[in-house]
């Protein structure tokens, strides 16, 4: 339970901070996009330069936020603007694709974080109605939506890495095929537990996605670091490295919460048959 006390701390809670989180994500992306147009798309620089400053300002006014009652009148609020920011991207992609636009979005990169938009836009709703616990459908579409996420976010950095990083290349190619195969994984699971109580293959599962996602976060610190300072050569702007390096922490947050769900669900028991 949150303790609010005006004179004591400011107000906090789960929610807002993922809030606080995701409206970050949305201000970097819009960033990213206006980043990778092509000089002659002004007014899609204008439209991705005006969603950053939304998402600058949104961000900002969370921190204002002081209880549970405001907390829900500004998800009310930010819903719109995820939503408009999600039609913008699928824009955007349908631009590329057909070759109306040229640039260095990659269309992959567009889709990919229009699904994050759409991720956090369902979050919001999930806030509204007071629904955040993890049933095991949603444990399960989770790992299917991260997992596909963090194994985009090698490929990205293999996209983007200079050839001559052989040794930073294999890695992420590596993370890749790694995080590809636990996808698929996490996709049979969701075929065979629809509708179900967790079982061991859940729980052991869940144990190894998490040992693979501390892995990749200590991979993408240690390259955010080194992009910082200049020791690596590639097209990656430190501020895109820290990104996914926080969403890579952010998973691993929802694994916690996942696990901790599994904690309190009951296991399914073994069916026996009478002959």
């Amino acid at each position: 339970m949150d303790i609010f006390c005006p004179q004591v701390k400011p107000y906090e809670c789960v929610n807002l901070k993922r809030v606080q989180f995701w409206l970050r994500i949305m201000k970097e992306h819009a960033l990213f996009m206006k980043l990778g147009f092509a000089c002659s798309d002004e007014e899609l620089i204008c439209q991705a330069e005006n969603f950053y400053n939304e998402f600058a300002a949104l961000e900002k006014k969370s921190h204002a936020i002081r209880c549970d009652e405001e907390l829900m009148e500004f998800v009310e609020c930010i819903m719109l603007a995820v939503k408009n920011i999600f039609a913008f991207k699928r824009h955007v992609l349908h631009l590329i694709i057909h070759c109306e636009i040229g640039g260095y979005n990659y269309p992959l990169l567009i889709d990919h974080i229009s699904r994050e938009a759409m991720y956090f836009y369902k979050l919001l709703g999930k806030m509204r109605e007071g629904d955040m616990k993890y049933p095991v459908d949603s444990i399960v579409s989770d790992n299917v939506f991260w997992l596909r996420h963090m194994s985009e976010h090698a490929r990205f950095i293999v996209g983007l890495l200079d050839p001559s990083e052989r040794g930073f290349v294999e890695q992420a190619n590596n993370f890749a095929v790694q995080f590809e195969q636990l996808q698929l994984q996490a996709r049979d699971l969701d075929s065979m537990l629809w509708h179900s109580c967790p079982n061991n293959d859940l729980v052991r599962f869940e144990k190894d996605v998490t040992t693979a996602t501390n892995q990749i976060r200590d991979f993408k610190k240690a390259a955010r670091d080194l992009i910082a300072a200049c020791k690596v050569i590639s097209l990656i702007p430190p501020l895109l490295a820290d990104h996914v390096l926080r969403e890579a922490e952010y998973f691993l947050d929802v694994l916690e919460v996942i696990q901790q769900d599994l904690q309190c669900m009951e296991p399914q028991p073994i069916q026996t048959c009478d002959y």
